[in-house]
């Protein structure tokens, strides 16, 4: 914690639950109106889970608009650090209800996609990635550098925070679930999950097609997002740091790639890892499923999990597509 402070001064600290050997806090109205009105400055900023497919990378420091069922209180610990609590009225069974209508507007959503992306990309504008696959990753890319660059922006912190901003407690608007996924506040978080974008999806794309690779990115930014949303509800863990990133759509990205190029070389920066492509989605495969468990570092790990399984099934399918397409040739040959 006081590393973390001493690292990031200038913002505080947002805990999921008080800790053990703190005191009961006594809270007057003066102090609680001073708590709201600042809740309602612009560069009143959280911490909050970072989503990022790499393995050194955290959650950004995003801002957030006021929460009614929520109070910030701001306490100096016993090595004097400054540290600000995040008390929740964290209802789960409220949850539930969330997590019924997200699932609603989820199954809705992949079924439109799922269905509209073949014909928007074959008879709309869009057709011009089916003859230009590659410009749909710088698209990508320009996208979520736009939204960065919004941020960047105060007065446009309350609808980014309701759009590109996923709250586990309180979801302010369903298309957070996919808004969230082209979001980021800093600079380092933002290269680093799109130069997996281009290392990944650049070669990806080429062999799926820019339907496909569309429809795996979209749906697996949003089945990532509702992994993320489903975890706390079922473990039963009050978390309720808002998140942002792409790592979950990059995941079902490197999915489909790890299943479909089992053995292509992977490189961690400049070094290599051993077994391919394969053994490194595995690998963090099993860290992602050690974080849920060990809860440790800011990182949406339940994120990472959707995204991962979301990109193998894809990949399986895309698979016995190839092997369906790949006999029903064969038998042409035949007489």
């Amino acid at each position: 914690m006081s590393k973390f402070v001493s690292s990031y001064g200038k913002h505080f600290f947002l805990g999921n639950r008080l800790p053990l050997g703190s005191k009961p806090l006594k809270l007057s109205n003066l102090f609680l109106g001073t708590i709201n009105n600042g809740l309602n400055k612009p560069n009143f900023k959280s911490s909050l889970l970072k989503s990022s497919i790499l393995p050194n990378l955290f959650k950004s420091i995003k801002p957030i608009k006021p929460i009614s069922n929520t109070i910030q209180i701001k306490q100096f610990s016993t090595t004097g650090s400054l540290k600000f609590i995040k008390i929740s009225n964290y209802n789960f069974k409220k949850n539930f209800e969330t997590l019924k209508t997200t699932s609603i507007f989820t199954i809705i959503f992949l079924t439109v996609s799922t269905l509209t992306i073949p014909y928007l990309v074959q008879y709309t504008p869009l057709s011009h990635f089916q003859r230009h696959p590659q410009h749909l990753i710088y698209g990508l890319i320009g996208l979520n550098l736009l939204v960065f660059g919004l941020w960047q922006i105060p007065r446009n912190y309350r609808i980014l925070s309701r759009y590109a901003l996923l709250e586990k407690d309180i979801i302010y608007s369903k298309w957070s679930l996919i808004g969230s996924a082209f979001s980021h506040q800093e600079g380092w978080h933002l290269a680093m999950n799109m130069l997996a974008l281009y290392s990944f999806g650049t070669s990806l794309i080429s062999m799926i097609g820019s339907s496909n690779f569309m429809i795996l990115y979209l749906n697996g930014a949003l089945l990532s997002s509702m992994a993320s949303i489903l975890y706390p509800i079922l473990f039963r863990i009050p978390i309720v740091a808002p998140s942002l990133g792409a790592s979950g759509a990059l995941f079902a990205v490197f999915g489909t790639f790890a299943y479909l190029l089992p053995n292509a070389k992977i490189l961690l920066f400049v070094f290599p890892i051993p077994g391919g492509a394969s053994m490194a989605l595995l690998g963090a495969t099993i860290w992602n499923a050690a974080g849920c468990v060990m809860r440790w570092g800011s990182f949406d790990y339940a994120a990472h999990l959707g995204g991962t399984i979301v990109g193998v099934i894809y990949g399986w399918f895309i698979n016995e597509k190839i092997k369906k397409e790949r006999e029903k040739r064969m038998r042409g040959f035949r007489f």
